[in-house]
């Protein structure tokens, strides 16, 4: 295998795919990286049999072949190469030792045969959709952030994606709080799968912000991503996700219109003496047209308020002011309506105008 690539080119590929590499595995064939010269491009492939990365950029192809070599190596390698020249030469000689070339900067190491290297299948879809690159990052940004972070229930260890009526809905849940985007979606049939939450932050790195179209084919086990210059295949998530609709379906008596940024700095002020070494909350007293935030624990108090847009009955209601920070952060609107009924019951947050996403937060019970 021999060939010559713009150094840019490789880094990216290798970022890229690197990312799908598994860091210790009993398979020690699963912590390299599999590398394919091929016609007018190089192929750069991660697997870590629960998320494939399959990545290639266009390279003069002296001969072909493929091999594997080790992803923390090569990735270093390929990282420390002068930053003044874009072209590297890669060879591989009949000893099975890779050679790096790049100005004045030479590396040579062993690497493995490709035999054994799992590669991805084509999936074979019960159904597929498209979406616009910088709309499904913002689904995931706005939605992966409340996911479950242990797996006693797996499924929520992902994010559901729901199409129905014409309308994709991307939900994150933990069970304290429930995250729901939704965009216009031209699908004729129903369509529901759990997408991994590792899989899911991955791709907020590789997402773009561009319109370019992003093709997602699912079958019952996978589903498999096609963007612009690499094929993302990972396994879903089995089970039944909860009925997210039923959520929070109490009437509400309480409404309230604020700025985002300054409903989020007033609670990021009274966190300051909460931290998860010192469980506390934040209380929001909202009475006369005032939200007053006072959040006390051993290291002191804080106390603010600010005026709001308010409609209904007062309220006292304390909640885990992390789980309101993280909402209030991925709300991309200016202002946010806010609708409470008892202390009791859960707040919603969606946008002052429409109805792009819902937020839901549980309250802390005060003893």
């Amino acid at each position: 295998m021999k060939f010559s690539c713009r150094r840019t080119d490789l880094l990216d590929a290798v970022n890229i795919s690197e990312r799908a590499v598994a860091s210790k595995s009993t398979m020690v064939i699963l912590e390299g990286l599999f590398i394919e010269a091929k016609d007018n491009e190089v192929r750069f492939l991660g697997n870590n049999l629960e998320l494939c990365i399959d990545c290639s950029i266009p390279a003069k192809i002296e001969s072909k072949g493929s091999c594997v070599v080790k992803a923390n190596i090569f990735s270093d390698a390929v990282k420390k190469l002068p930053s003044h020249i874009d072209e590297v030469f890669i060879e591989v000689n009949e000893s099975n030792v890779i050679f790096i070339s790049c100005g004045n900067a030479k590396f040579n190491f062993s690497t493995t045969s490709a035999d054994e290297f799992p590669r991805p299948q084509e999936i074979n879809a019960i159904d597929e959709i498209s979406i616009k690159e910088y709309i499904l990052k913002n689904m995931i940004r706005q939605t992966v952030y409340a996911i479950a972070q242990n797996d006693t229930k797996p499924y929520l260890t992902g994010i559901l994606f729901d199409v129905k009526n014409g309308e994709l809905s991307v939900v994150g849940c933990d069970g304290y709080r429930l995250a729901i985007r939704k965009e216009a979606l031209e699908h004729a049939s129903s369509l529901k799968f759990i997408m991994q939450g590792k899989t899911a932050r991955e791709l907020l790195s590789l997402l773009g912000e561009t319109d370019l179209e992003v093709n997602i084919k699912i079958n019952e086990k996978q589903a498999q991503l096609t963007l612009k210059n690499c094929t993302v295949t990972t396994r879903l998530v089995d089970g039944e996700y909860l009925n997210y609709e039923g959520v929070a379906k109490h009437e509400n008596t309480l409404y309230i219109v604020t700025e985002t940024k300054e409903i989020a700095d007033s609670v990021d002020r009274a966190a300051l003496i909460a931290n998860e070494a010192v469980k506390a909350h934040v209380l929001l007293k909202i009475e006369d047209g005032q939200v007053n935030i006072n959040c006390e624990t051993v290291l002191g108090q804080v106390k603010d308020k600010f005026e709001v847009n308010m409609q209904g009955d007062p309220i006292e209601i304390a909640f885990n002011p992390r789980y309101l920070l993280e909402a209030f952060k991925n709300a991309d609107c200016k202002e946010i309506k806010l609708s409470f009924s008892t202390a009791l019951n859960p707040v919603i947050i969606q946008p002052a105008e429409g109805d792009s996403f819902r937020y839901i937060v549980l309250p802390v019970r005060l003893h």
